[in-house]
């Protein structure tokens, strides 16, 4: 299991401990995020064995979507969006708010579904702002 030593505050400390394959999904992930949400802020959390980038527009409570690097893989969370349907994305997790997508390999999923997934979190979070 990968560890830190000091608890993360930047997303290069957050992918450092990681291999060099998942320092690139990470990176990836990311970019397409970033491009996705132009306004997002990231956010850098974790503990001495789990990190994850946080993006969230308008404050750090109104969350959009994540990135955890693990040892062979990242899961993209998304939060807020429950019934979501993409031939190419696989989702996990039953959690009250977010579900995930696990990146193996920077080429798949598709950018076009993975920015498609960050777009439709973004715009439950606009709606659910507006409400």
């Amino acid at each position: 299991m990968t560890t830190y030593q000091t608890k993360p505050i930047t997303f290069a400390e957050l992918i450092a401990p990681y291999p060099a394959d998942v320092q690139a999904i990470a990176r990836r992930l990311r970019g397409l995020i970033q491009e996705t949400l132009p306004d997002a802020a990231e956010h850098i959390y974790g503990g001495a064995k789990i990190g994850n980038a946080l993006y969230s527009i308008g404050n750090p409570d109104n969350v959009i979507c994540g990135i955890q690097p693990a040892t062979d893989l990242c899961r993209l969370y998304v939060h807020n969006v429950h019934d979501l349907k993409h031939p190419e994305l696989k989702f996990e997790g039953s959690g009250k708010s977010a579900r995930h997508v696990k990146v193996r390999s920077v080429d798949v999923p598709s950018a076009e579904a993975l920015q498609w997934l960050v777009g439709q979190a973004a715009a439950f979070v606009h709606q659910d702002a507006f409400e």
